[in-house]
């Protein structure tokens, strides 16, 4: 435990989650930005984007680490992800 009362290696998980939300509310602020300029392409660039990582994941070219089953897990995570990150663009212009 440090002075502040938060374990070290908890202290680390902190600082990794609190860069993750900074990159995330850039990303954001990116995306909004380019749904608001230039929608049409935007959404093909997403469907794009949904497609290369269906490959990438599906072909086993991407994340040799893991197993069959867990490259097809990540790669619906990442679709699914990718899909409500555009709904949610589009809600917000």
């Amino acid at each position: 435990m440090s002075d502040s009362g938060i374990d070290a290696d908890k202290a680390v998980s902190i600082r990794l989650r609190a860069r993750l939300a900074v990159v995330e509310r850039a990303a954001w602020f990116g995306l909004v930005h380019a749904m608001k300029t230039r929608p049409a392409e935007t959404e093909a660039y997403f469907a794009s984007e949904r497609a290369r990582c269906t490959e990438g994941f599906g072909s086993g070219a991407w994340a040799k680490d893991l197993t069959d089953a867990e490259r097809r897990m990540l790669a619906a995570e990442v679709d699914a992800g990718l899909a409500q990150l555009l709904e949610e663009a589009r809600a917000e212009v």
